[in-house]
């Protein structure tokens, strides 16, 4: 029966975030795509030695992206269902006051994978450095996996903690606190992430006065949104990729450009780029993705506490011990893994959405045709990934698919 539960309650979480993300996904409207010119732009504007750079670039870091994956499953993997006598030994030993020992035990295994994934961290650095699109010295990359190590224990320590509180006290309505915990959580972290976590990274500044930010605040105006705050970020000291983004919530929100992009991009292009972000903010997209979240969360942490009791009984487990740890790390891993396909699809149709917008907004269709030419080359981006790649993983149409869109508003 619990084998049942679990399978049901799975397949009830993908099909909730399958809905979810067709019910929040946005009318895309006009243009329609226009796939054709789309190609025909691909072949006059890319040279065949480009494409094959980009295809050679982004197949060894999909490798590397794999690598990792299998790297984290599989030691979660082993810490849930093997574990070894040594690491047995230590859980029972810090079990011994589990509050305290779930803290290490958090920390432990996010400094774990910090370190196992720290050899496919510097061969995406020495690959990003081959190909041109990372100017940072390994030293300085190194300094930064720290940094970004040492945070994250943090919340992996913390949560640990919460959990085996929660489901000592709770035991099965422990889903119900940590869903309501959760969705706190992502809230949270979406409203202080730029300004607590972006800024120990990177030095972000207000965009300065001149023609950029006129642009900027002439397409706000025009568009009537509140984008917030402007700010330009020192991309460049890390990588000569084009970008820009919008993230925060509430007093956080703030759009964000690339320094790269102020200085290497034209007046279309830029004024694309922007009109882009600012359809984000238009059609509050942030919220769109707490919303998906927030339907989602219930049933995938359901899921979660389905699994997690099933393999601690098949291993024999205390349910009171440290073991759970572990065994929570893998199955919070593997849903968040499943629920992020549709989430992906989500996110797709959002950016097509702003790339219309953006249409929509600068009149002409010229310009978002080269920004995205522009930011295929400077990223070295394939421009027709391959398509189960894209189904899991894909956060943004394919740079055919977004020239389609530009070309289909002529």
């Amino acid at each position: 029966m619990n084998v049942y539960a679990l399978a049901a309650t799975g397949i009830g979480a993908v099909l909730v975030a399958g809905v979810a993300a067709a019910l929040l996904a946005p009318s895309q409207g006009l243009p329609v795509p226009d796939p054709v010119a789309a190609a025909r732009v691909i072949a006059d504007r890319f040279t065949p030695a480009e494409l094959q750079e980009a295809d050679d670039y982004r197949s060894q870091a999909r490798l590397i992206a794999v690598a990792f994956l299998i790297v984290q499953f599989a030691f979660l993997a082993f810490l849930a269902f093997w574990r070894g006598e040594r690491a047995r030994k230590l859980l029972t030993r810090i079990g011994r006051r589990p509050l305290l020992g779930a803290l290490a035990a958090g920390a432990a295994i996010s400094l774990s994978l910090s370190l196992l994934g720290l050899p496919l961290d510097i061969a995406a650095w020495k690959l990003g450095s081959d190909y041109g699109l990372i100017s940072q010295e390994l030293g300085p990359r190194l300094f930064d996996w720290l940094l970004a190590s040492l945070i994250a224990i943090i919340p992996s320590a913390i949560g640990a903690l919460i959990a085996v509180a929660l489901w000592r006290w709770l035991v099965s309505k422990f889903w119900i606190a940590a869903t309501l915990l959760v969705a706190f959580w992502a809230i949270v972290t979406t409203w202080l992430w730029p300004v607590v976590v972006s800024p120990v990274f990177n030095d972000f500044d207000p965009l300065p006065e001149g023609r950029e930010r006129q642009e900027v605040m002439r397409l706000a105006d025009r568009a009537g949104v509140d984008v917030g705050e402007v700010y330009v970020v020192d991309a460049s000291r890390r990588s000569s990729t084009l970008n820009a983004y919008v993230n925060g919530i509430g007093s956080s929100k703030r759009v964000v450009i690339y320094d790269n992009s102020i200085r290497e991009l034209s007046q279309a292009e830029f004024s694309a780029l922007v009109a882009h972000e600012l359809g984000h903010v238009a059609a509050h997209d942030l919220r769109r993705g707490l919303a998906f979240a927030m339907l989602v969360i219930p049933l995938g942490v359901l899921f979660v506490q389905l699994g997690t009791a099933a393999i601690m009984r098949r291993n024999g487990d205390d349910p009171r011990g440290l073991a759970l740890v572990p065994v929570l790390a893998l199955m919070v891993t593997v849903t968040v893994f499943v629920l992020q396909v549709p989430g992906n699809s989500l996110s797709r149709s959002v950016e097509s959405k702003a790339d219309r917008y953006a249409l929509e907004l600068t009149g002409e269709s010229r310009g978002l045709t080269d920004l995205q030419v522009r930011l295929a080359r400077s990223n070295l981006s394939d421009v027709d990934p391959p398509g189960l790649w894209q189904f899991l993983f894909g956060t943004h149409p394919s740079t055919s698919d977004r020239i389609a869109i530009s070309e289909g508003g002529r």
